[in-house]
C-alpha cells in the first residue's frame, strides 16, 4: 500500500467475448473486481492451483475498457502469482489450455431430512484457488462439512463418484454418474455431484478417474453436527493475509510443525520437508506450502498457536489489517 484507505474486492463473471480474443487461453482462477483509492495499491498476490512447471505459464489478465491487457508476473511462487499494478480494475489469472493436472478441492455441503425436504449431500469439484467462503455464501441452507479436501484433478478429464454407507436403501440416488472436471472459477458454484435420500450415519466417498484410478477417498460422519458456518474464516484469512510478514518473523516453525503432525494434519513426508530446510524463512515457506495443500483447518490451528504464544505479534498485525497503511 502507498496510502491509507480501504480496498474491497468481489468475484465477477469472465466475459466470454474477451476470452474468445485470447485463443488457447482459459481462466486459471476467479476474476476479481478490485476497488480502492487511486494509486493506493501497487502489488497484488493471486492464489493459483498449478503444480510442477505449469506455474511458469501463468499470466494475469487485466480487463479495462472492454479490452484485455496481458501482464507478465513479477514473481510466481508455489502458491501465488505476484504482479505490480498501476490502477485498479478487474484482474484474473489465465493459463494456456492444456491437459495437465491442477491442485483441486472437494467441498461437501449437507442438508438433513425434514418434513418437507429430502436429505441431500452435495459434492463440489473445484480448483484449489476458489475461496471456500465464496462457495458457502451460495449454499447457506446447507451445512459445510470440513474435511481434508485437497486432490489433483485434470481439466476436461472424466471422473466418477462412488459411495458406501452403513444403511442400504433403494431410495438413495447419486447423480450424475460421471462428470467432466472443468476449471469452475465462478462467480456461480453449482454442485458437481449430489446424493439424495441419505439415511446412513456414515458414508465413504470415493472419487476416481473414469478408467478406475482413485484420486480422493474420505470417510464422512453425518451424525456429528457439521459446521453450519466455516469456523476458520477469520483465523485462516489472517494467516493468508500476513503470509510474507510471518515468513520473515515467525520464530518457531518446528513448534507448529510438531503440533500439526501430532494432530495428523500433515504427513510425515511434509514434516521432513519442513525440517530439512536450512533457514527459518525457508522452513516457513515450506510450511505454507503444506498449509495450502491440507486446507483451512490447519491454517486456523496455526492462528490458534499464534494467539496463544505470540499474542503481541497477532495484535500488531491485526492493527495493520484494520487500516491499510504503507509498509
Amino acid at each position: 500500500m502507498e496510502s491509507e484507505g480501504e480496498v474491497k474486492y468481489r468475484i465477477i463473471s469472465w466475459d466470454n467475448k474477451l476470452l474468445n480474443n485470447l485463443p488457447q487461453k482459459e481462466p486459471a482462477g476467479p476474476l476479481y473486481n478490485i476497488d480502492g483509492p487511486e494509486g493506493s495499491v501497487r502489488r497484488l498476490h493471486f492464489p493459483h492451483c498449478e503444480i510442477g512447471k505449469g506455474k511458469e505459464k501463468l499470466t494475469v489478465a487485466h480487463v479495462a475498457d472492454g479490452k484485455v491487457e496481458i501482464i507478465q508476473p513479477q514473481t510466481v511462487t508455489d502458491t501465488h502469482v505476484i504482479i505490480n499494478i498501476q490502477s485498479l480494475s478487474p484482474f484474473g489469472l489465465i493459463f494456456p489450455r492444456s491437459e495437465t493436472s491442477i491442485r483441486a478441492q472437494v467441498l461437501l455441503f449437507y442438508k438433513k431430512k425434514t418434513e418437507h425436504c429430502k436429505s441431500k449431500l452435495n459434492i463440489h469439484l473445484l480448483p484449489a484457488n476458489v475461496p471456500v467462503k465464496e462457495v458457502q455464501k451460495q449454499h447457506k441452507s446447507y451445512t459445510y462439512i470440513d474435511t481434508t479436501s485437497t486432490c489433483d484433478l485434470t481439466p476436461r478429464r472424466k471422473y466418477r463418484l462412488r459411495y458406501t454407507n452403513t444403511v442400504n436403501t433403494d431410495n438413495t440416488v447419486l447423480q450424475p454418474k460421471v462428470v467432466k472436471f472443468q476449471r469452475d472459477c465462478g462467480p456461480n458454484y453449482h454442485p458437481t455431484f449430489e446424493i439424495l435420500n441419505i439415511e446412513a450415519a456414515e458414508v465413504t466417498l470415493i472419487l476416481s478417474e473414469k478408467k478406475g484410478k482413485e484420486v480422493w477417498t474420505r470417510f464422512v460422519d453425518l451424525i456429528t453436527e457439521p459446521n453450519s458456518t466455516i469456523p476458520d474464516i477469520a483465523g485462516a484469512d489472517f494467516v493468508d493475509e500476513h503470509r510474507e510478514t510471518l515468513i520473515q518473523r515467525f520464530p518457531s516453525v518446528m513448534e507448529f510443525a510438531d503440533c500439526l503432525i501430532g494432530k495428523n494434519m500433515i504427513s510425515t513426508e511434509m514434516y521432513e520437508n519442513i525440517k530439512a530446510k536450512s533457514t527459518p524463512q525457508d522452513k516457513m515457506r515450506e510450511l505454507y506450502t503444506c498449509l495450502d495443500s491440507v486446507g483451512r483447518a490447519a491454517k486456523q490451528e496455526f492462528h490458534n498457536i499464534l494467539e496463544m504464544n505470540y499474542s503481541c505479534l497477532v495484535s500488531e498485525l491485526g492493527e495493520l489489517s484494520v487500516h491499510l497503511v504503507n509498509t
